[in-house]
């Protein structure tokens, strides 16, 4: 890794535990050179602006989400045990996200709120019906799912718990209601056979 790439991911990576920890709108590129240890004029040797740098975070983000959904797949035992890890996953990844980098998105860079939000969304809702097709064909789902459509209402209830302005629950936090939400998933499409596997399963690892 070359002294170029090696500050591109030190000033992506401060970047996003700031914007995850306090938000967006109230972290300055002053404050991201700062916890770098570098000055603002090299930052912006890497980066055009503010908006660039967020963008950058959000589609690394993107590829993270990416790598451990397939990481999951390969190595879970079945659809409900890769349901479940990836689950998990977004569960402890919402607690680490404050409420406010969700509202700045929204309120200050809306472009790549929906942009992101967008493709995000297509890939989750793929990864969806790809669990449930599993699920089907190793004899844990019902039969009678239609992966089109369960999948694109999973993922859109997904896309309303993140988006809080369509959300009344304001005071509830996002990893509870992503975690009622896939118990809520589970007992739609599991057959008695998967209900058996899912609580064998969550007695060795709770959902949380």
């Amino acid at each position: 890794m070359n002294e170029n790439e090696q500050l591109r991911q030190e000033l992506l990576k401060a970047a996003h535990d700031l914007y995850m920890r306090v938000g967006i709108k109230s972290v300055s590129m002053d404050d991201i050179a700062r916890e770098v240890g570098v000055s603002k004029k090299t930052i912006y040797q890497i980066v055009e602006n503010k908006e660039q740098l967020i963008e950058m975070v959000m589609q690394q983000d993107s590829c993270e989400d990416r790598r451990i959904l397939a990481r999951n797949r390969s190595e879970s035992k079945d659809a409900i045990d890769e349901f479940l890890r990836n689950s998990r996953f977004f569960i402890r990844q919402m607690r680490q996200i404050s409420p406010t980098t969700f509202r700045d998105l929204q309120k200050y860079y809306p472009s790549i709120w929906k942009e992101q939000m967008e493709a995000h969304h297509a890939e989750f809702q793929q990864s969806i019906a790809d669990n449930l097709e599993r699920g089907m064909e190793e004899g844990l789902y019902r039969e009678d799912i239609e992966s089109d459509i369960v999948s694109t209402l999973y993922s859109g209830m997904i896309k309303m718990v993140i988006d809080r302005a369509h959300f009344p629950a304001q005071d509830r936090l996002i990893s509870d209601i992503i975690s009622q939400l896939t118990r809520y998933h589970f007992h739609g499409i599991t057959n008695q056979f998967g209900r058996e596997r899912l609580e064998s399963y969550l007695k060795q690892e709770a959902l949380e």
